[in-house]
């Protein structure tokens, strides 16, 4: 874009420095989130039982959480549409 002017090269610098820091506390926290969540752990669902993995079982939260929350939205945006 023409009009803006660009910041000088120690700022972009700066910034992809904690870019970077940024990126490998996250890789950090997830190495540790899968080493100390390793273990099995059974889980009864309505019709049968499966033994999987305590990191498994939370992502499987997260995604149902996620698709609860999306469906309760689009939902609730129809409902007040009308």
């Amino acid at each position: 874009m023409e009009g803006q002017p660009t910041p000088p090269p120690e700022e972009k610098k700066k910034g992809s420095a904690w870019t970077f820091v940024g990126l490998a506390l996250f890789g950090l926290y997830v190495l540790i989130l899968v080493i100390l969540n390793d273990e099995k752990v059974e889980v009864h669902f309505l019709f049968f039982t499966a033994s999987v993995r305590k990191l498994v079982l939370m992502l499987l939260c997260l995604a149902i959480g996620f698709a609860g929350g999306l469906l309760f939205d689009r939902w609730r945006a129809r409902r007040s549409s009308r």
